[in-house]
């Protein structure tokens, strides 16, 4: 095989290992709460350290990659991320799980931020399209493969078997990376790294997760207590002004607040952080309807969860190319609409929505439909997203893309598992609190297609030869 094979084949290895844990776990929720002899307010730590611990780290990894190189972060990942896979799978407690998954979550980070870069520094401009595009394919396989594969291991080796199986797929990774890729690649030194907005901004995002969910805390063998709303809130508010004043002061920020000036930029950002809060909302608690309403077994809940990726393994490449056609702003709303629909018709607006005598194959319709509004909002959502912003700023605005996406499925947990705890507590009915996290998450959907409503159609384009069109200058300046 060629160099550039061997680097498409490195990067997909990473990129399927960290979207396979990311959707691998979801199935395991209602087995880690019964093992671990815990509850959903618990358990669903699990899912949102990973997600968090990427979130925060996204932007920083991808800064460091540019100071010491894409390979030596990249590589570092797959050791991190495969040293972190065992620790959970020798987990005893749900402490000893989440702290293990934190240490995951920075092997996927410096995965996660490395990898289209390093497709891009490696290929051509006309073959550069291609090969991204493989790798989404991969990101929907390992979303596809996490349920059913997580399922399967699940139902014959035991729940520890869903973080093992990283360890052959990491190692081999780990060592493709050593032997293919350039140990001098993207290593720039173009300045300083900045420390202050990388703790700032860890701080500040944590605080916002708390904020939806706050923790309940225990000092001193005190009865457990909650953190005011309030307190939280105003935290983070100072904390985001801070972070706003030091990243403008500094040359090489970890955030360039400038993009957010753009009005199609600000605008898709928004509509992929609402979409992703309210596909987390469903994917979190779709396991437990389905293990503990319809009585399926880890397998058969594992085969019916993967409809969603599935579903949009296919649409994605499909309204990408519609995209391209017809423009990206009528599609994403679209996809939101009907992301909405279906969401608000399973809570039961137009009936009893999803209880205890859905039949399994209306189950499976919906699933279906919502991944169809998924794929038909993401590809035209990203292509506006990318194509609204200057080529030099194209790798900061893919990690904050990233970041934000991030945040909205950690966003999506914590407020679901919010919502189901405080609705199942009142009224002691499963399906009731399941209803009520579907009505939130719906509601959120209809945010997606005002925030796709401010996007302006194909507002600028970069020029291929990296220099910003006219347009873009008018848009800097607020024209």
């Amino acid at each position: 095989m060629s160099r550039k094979s061997w680097v498409l084949m490195t990067v997909a290895c990473g990129t399927f290992m960290a979207t396979l844990d990311s959707s691998i776990v979801n199935i395991a929720l209602p087995t880690l709460t019964k093992a671990l002899s815990t509850d959903l307010r618990s358990i669903k730590w699990v899912v949102i350290v990973y997600l968090l611990t990427i979130t925060c780290t996204l932007l920083p990894f991808g800064r460091l990659s540019d100071l010491y190189g894409r390979q030596r972060i990249f590589q570092s990942g797959f050791l991190i991320f495969i040293v972190g896979s065992a620790l959970c799978g020798a987990s005893t407690d749900l402490t000893y799980l989440i702290l293990s998954r934190i240490f995951q979550g920075m092997g996927a980070s410096m995965l996660m931020a490395n990898g289209p870069a390093i497709i891009t520094a490696a290929f051509e401009r006309k073959q550069r399209g291609k090969a991204l595009g493989v790798l989404s394919m991969v990101v929907s396989l390992g979303l596809v493969s996490g349920p059913s594969v997580g399922g399967f291991l699940i139902h014959n080796f035991g729940w520890r078997s869903i973080f093992w199986v990283n360890l052959p797929i990491g190692l081999l990774g780990f060592v493709f990376a050593h032997w293919r890729l350039d140990r001098e690649m993207g290593k720039s030194h173009p300045g300083p790294f900045d420390w202050g907005g990388a703790f700032l901004q860890f701080v500040l995002l944590l605080s916002f997760i708390f904020l939806v969910d706050p923790p309940t805390l225990n000092a001193f063998g005190s009865r457990p207590f909650e953190i005011s709303v309030w307190i939280l809130a105003l935290l983070v508010f100072v904390l985001g002004r801070i972070f706003y004043e030091v990243e403008r002061q500094v040359p090489e920020p970890i955030l360039d607040f400038s993009l957010f000036k753009i009005r199609t930029f600000a605008a898709a950002n928004l509509a992929n952080f609402l979409n992703f809060v309210a596909y987390s909302s469903l994917l979190v608690l779709m396991p437990f309807y389905l293990e503990e309403v319809l009585d399926l077994t880890p397998n058969q809940a594992g085969v019916l969860m993967s409809a969603i990726p599935l579903t949009v393994f296919i649409v994605a490449p499909v309204s990408g190319y519609l995209a391209d056609r017809f423009g990206t702003r009528g599609l994403s709303v679209v996809g939101g609409s009907i992301s909405s629909v279906v969401l608000l018709s399973m809570a039961g607006l137009f009936g009893s929505g999803f209880s205890e005598t859905t039949i399994h194959p209306f189950v499976l319709l919906g699933l279906c439909m919502v991944g169809f509004a998924s794929g038909l909002f993401q590809s035209p959502n990203n292509v506006a997203l990318m194509s609204s912003i200057p080529q030099d700023k194209l790798g900061v605005a893919s990690a904050l893309m990233a970041t934000i996406r991030n945040l909205g499925l950690v966003t999506g947990t914590g407020l679901a598992a919010k919502v189901f705890s405080w609705k199942h507590a009142e009224t002691g009915d499963f399906v009731k609190a399941f209803h009520a996290a579907l009505w939130v998450a719906g509601i959120l959907s209809l945010g997606v297609i005002g925030a796709s409503l401010l996007k302006r159609e194909e507002d600028f384009q970069t020029e291929t030869d990296g220099t910003t069109s006219p347009n873009i200058a008018k848009s800097e300046n607020g024209s």
